[in-house]
């Protein structure tokens, strides 16, 4: 889709064609929908920066889905305090996404950056989950590099992809959230050497993605960040961060659970409420609503 994005009042992400079609480009401006994460979630500013920066390449992934069903799973575990961070993206350019301990918030590191690898750790797994519609989804799985998710996403993309990648995320917070963006750059088939070595040295320019979207914005940061490889921005689309949970999904849920779980808790509990991780709003439903979900179960 084709079209215009105001970068003032909304996220923008651009498919960009790069060196007359040796490379593309996604060049990503999460800042809103970030800020919306950090808000519904009450994040530290750590656990910010790393969900942050997990949805930005989720959102990324999303993009490159072609259904209009399609999702990506992406999950990170790498046993540091912020526990289990998942992200869900779907072509629509929707995200969702959360953390187990929002509250975490390790020491800021040496040079005063916020210490998002320590956050997250480093001592586990990224694993993305594709459902395209198949039987059977596709699962790529890689241990973790840093734990600093860029570099970490970057390797998914060159082991389980085979499509060497340059992966840029960045999230700059305060009480809220600054700016914060992404850049994915790879090599399509074909490409030459000289091309290659042109993306390779050009990577040091990619270094703080946060900081260029908020000097710039995300228009002219396509030439701030690219002028030199010949970009051509091909298509736009909104990201936004947006959860699509509902009562009717919770009740096929509880229906889901079987008659002998639905009498145990209409005997214990005399209802049921269920907490949404992803957007934290709690479904309820009473004795009598359970009664008549037990009766469809049967």
């Amino acid at each position: 889709m084709n079209g215009k994005i105001n970068v003032m009042n909304s996220d923008g992400l651009l498919h960009i064609e790069l060196l007359e079609g040796q490379a593309r480009a996604l060049l990503v401006d999460s800042t809103h929908l970030v800020e919306q994460a950090r808000s519904t979630h009450g994040l530290s500013r750590t656990a910010c920066a790393a969900l942050g920066r997990h949805l930005t390449a989720t959102a990324m992934l999303g993009a490159m889905l072609k259904g209009e069903k399609d999702s990506v799973t992406a999950t990170i575990k790498g046993g540091g305090p912020l526990g289990t961070v998942v992200a869900v993206g779907r072509a629509d350019g929707s995200v969702k996404g959360y953390v187990d301990h929002p509250e975490a918030d390790p020491p800021r590191r040496a040079d005063k950056k916020l210490n998002v690898g320590a956050a997250v750790g480093k001592e586990g797994k990224l694993t993305v989950v594709k459902d395209l519609g198949l039987r059977d989804p596709y699962v790529g799985q890689v241990n973790l590099v840093s734990g600093e998710i860029a570099e970490d996403f970057a390797f998914y993309f060159t082991v389980s992809e085979q499509t060497p990648s340059l992966v840029s995320l960045g999230v700059m917070v305060e009480d809220k959230v600054l700016a914060a963006g992404g850049l994915l750059i790879q090599p399509m088939p074909g490409c030459s050497e000289i091309a290659l070595r042109s993306l390779e040295t050009s990577a040091p320019m990619f270094m703080n993605i946060s900081a260029t979207i908020l000097e710039y914005g995300l228009k002219d940061s396509v030439f701030q960040l690219l002028g030199h490889l010949q970009p051509r921005v091909l298509e736009t689309a909104q990201p936004v961060y947006r959860c699509d949970c509902s009562r009717a999904r919770m009740e096929k849920v509880l229906i889901s659970l079987g008659e002998e779980e639905l009498e145990d808790m209409i005997r214990t509990q005399h209802g049921a409420e269920i907490h949404c991780q992803f957007c934290n709003r709690f479904h309820r439903f009473s004795e009598e609503d359970l009664r008549a979900l037990l009766q469809q179960a049967r």
